[in-house]
């Protein structure tokens, strides 16, 4: 049998059930870290975890914040007599599977990762492809995911009482990031999805496997091919820091999406009908927020701040341009190094909440 060293690619394994199901299977002295608001809505997981006599359950406060440090160092201090052959379990959104990721990456130079996105966001995509990262403040502005790690889970967890608790709001942010892989990758599913909004679990796997499909050319984005998968990132990413992190993640890509398309308008990559039919589907199908959430923050926002942020991402060009992806057609999408002068020419349109 042919022995993987902990983390390297390896093709998604997903396990649909019950957690307390799934449960049975994890091995003895594992170290869990559970988000709090998890634990409490869903008792059933730490008994569960309990009767597996875990080395350890740390809870922590989802969102930004456990993407810190601080907050992996508990995670490395309780893992540190885990074996290597130990397994890391992380249950809860984005920002737990984030930590937990670059956690069991560093403890013993690896160890066997089970990821069990509790949310909707977390299941259609960053529970999938490897990636975890932490956050840094420069000059008092968070910039977002700047040290990572590529871990590919052993296997995902896929738990339906979990989504079956999640607000209107949290199925909107994970269906926008759904959306976005079909808008990029497949067009016959997007008419389909335009047709008639799928089922939440079949939304789920559609997104999984267009995700996977992806991330088996590209495992450790080498290539370039999985940059397809920041589409509406570049500028999302700078709605939520500017936000202070009040907009979520899966609401700030859907409007860095309409950024996106904007900004490929203006170059003359996405055709103006194409674009109108992108931004028209993601109001009808997820419910992607209006331009005026986008006028409210830019509005509060200095240019200058902005630039910064941009700077900073991890996806800029050599150049120092951006390096964003657009689309050229429905289900069809490019990455193309973006001039500052662009984007600057688009921003009193976006200040106003208009289509410019």
């Amino acid at each position: 049998m042919i022995q993987f060293p902990p983390g390297t690619y390896r093709h998604a394994t997903d396990r649909w059930g019950s957690f307390k199901r799934q449960c049975t299977t994890l091995p003895e002295g594992s170290l869990a870290v559970v988000d709090r608001t998890v634990a409490r809505l869903h008792p059933h997981v730490l008994k569960a975890l309990q009767a597996r006599k875990p080395r350890a359950i740390i809870q922590l406060t989802g969102g930004e914040s456990a993407k810190s440090f601080k907050a992996l160092e508990q995670v490395l201090v309780a893992g540190l007599s885990m074996p290597r052959s130990g397994t890391l379990i992380a249950i809860g959104g984005g920002t737990i599977g984030d930590v937990s990721t670059v956690a069991a990456h560093l403890l013993k130079r690896g160890v066997r990762l089970v990821q069990v996105p509790t949310t909707l966001l977390a299941a259609v995509d960053s529970s999938l492809g490897g990636k975890g990262a932490v956050d840094i403040t420069v000059r008092g502005r968070v910039v977002k995911n700047p040290v990572g790690v590529f871990h590919y889970a052993e296997e995902a967890w896929l738990c339906p009482e979990f989504f079956a608790s999640l607000s209107d709001t949290q199925r909107r942010e994970g269906a926008l990031e759904a959306w976005k892989m079909v808008a990029c990758l497949d067009e016959e599913l997007f008419h389909a999805y335009s047709r008639r909004a799928p089922a939440l679990e079949r939304m789920v796997k559609d997104a999984r496997r267009l995700k996977e499909a992806v991330c088996a050319q590209d495992p450790y984005e080498l290539q370039g091919l999985r940059r397809i998968l920041n589409f509406g990132h570049t500028f999302g990413h700078v709605l939520e820091s500017v936000s202070r992190f009040q907009l979520s993640h899966g609401d700030a890509v859907g409007l860095g999406m309409l950024c996106a398309l904007d900004v490929g308008r203006a170059m003359g990559i996405t055709p103006d009908e194409v674009a109108w039919q992108v931004e028209d589907a993601l109001h009808q199908g997820p419910g992607v927020l209006g331009r005026e959430r986008t006028a409210d923050l830019f509005s509060r926002a200095k240019l200058k701040d902005v630039s910064s942020l941009l700077s900073a991402d991890k996806k800029a060009g050599s150049a120092g341009e951006l390096r964003m992806i657009l689309i050229t057609d429905v289900g069809k999408a490019v990455v193309r190094d973006v001039s500052e002068d662009v984007w600057r020419a688009l921003w009193p349109a976006w200040t106003q909440g208009v289509r410019p």
